[in-house]
């Protein structure tokens, strides 16, 4: 449930690791063991933005769908 109400963020907007503590009440540790997981199955991806660290969904790539069941 916590994955997915990260991931809900992520898919409309980019945001750091505070502004998604902010946003959803969980603690930063948290968050970022949570970021960590969703990074891992490639899901989401990482960015610097303006000198921050930002996440955001990450896009599918149509090749990789096409391909990813074989």
């Amino acid at each position: 449930m916590k994955l997915m109400k990260i991931l809900e963020i992520l898919k409309n907007e980019e945001a750091t690791v505070e502004e998604i503590a902010n946003r959803t009440g969980m603690n930063i540790p948290q968050v970022k063991r949570l970021l960590l997981r969703l990074l891992s199955q490639g899901k989401i991806e990482s960015l610097e933005r303006n000198g921050k660290l930002v996440w955001k969904a990450k896009e599918k790539d149509e090749a990789e769908e096409k391909f990813k069941y074989i």
